[in-house]
C-alpha cells in the first residue's frame, strides 16, 4: 500500500467526527478535558485507543505519531486513534523516518514521524510556526 506522506513541517488534517457532532458545541458545562500522551510510535496502539476511550477527552495531544513506518505496521497511528474516537485530526510531520538496513524490525522506519492534535471541536487555520532558532529544513 502506497500512501502520500506529509513532508517535514507539513500538516495533514482529517475530520472523523460523526456528522451529528461535527460543528456542535458541547452543552451543559464550561469544563474542557485535555489529554496529552506520548504514544511511543503506537507500539501498543489498541491499548492506547482503549485507554483514550475511557478518558473521554475533548482534545488529545499526541507525541511520537508514526505514518507509514514498518515498526508500526505501516499504519497512520494518529488517524487510527482519531477514527476510533470519532475526532478531528491534525498531524504535523516532524521528520522523515528513513528505512535503514542496520535497524531491527521494532525500530524500522520507512515513513514519517511527528505530533498530532485530536479534537471534538472544529479546527481551522492549522499551521506550524517555525522556531526562530531551529528550522524544519536545518
Amino acid at each position: 500500500m502506497h500512501m502520500a506522506l506529509p513532508k517535514p513541517g507539513e500538516i495533514r488534517k482529517e475530520d472523523y467526527r460523526l456528522e451529528h457532532t461535527a460543528g456542535k458545541e458541547q452543552s451543559g458545562g464550561s469544563s474542557l478535558r485535555l489529554v496529552q500522551w506520548n504514544i511511543e510510535r503506537g507500539y501498543e496502539l489498541a491499548k492506547v485507543i482503549e485507554d483514550l476511550k475511557q478518558l473521554s477527552a475533548d482534545i488529545v495531544a499526541l507525541q511520537e505519531v508514526d505514518i507509514g513506518c514498518e515498526r508500526s505496521d505501516s499504519v497512520d497511528t494518529g488517524e487510527a486513534i482519531a477514527k476510533a474516537l470519532g475526532m478531528n485530526y491534525a498531524f504535523l510531520c516532524e521528520f522523515e523516518e528513513l528505512h535503514s538496513p542496520v535497524r531491527d524490525a521494532r525500530s524500522q522506519g520507512g515513513g514519517v514521524h511527528g505530533n498530532a492534535i485530536l479534537s471534538r471541536f472544529d479546527m481551522s487555520d492549522c499551521r506550524a510556526i517555525e522556531h526562530r532558532c531551529v528550522s524544519f529544513t536545518a
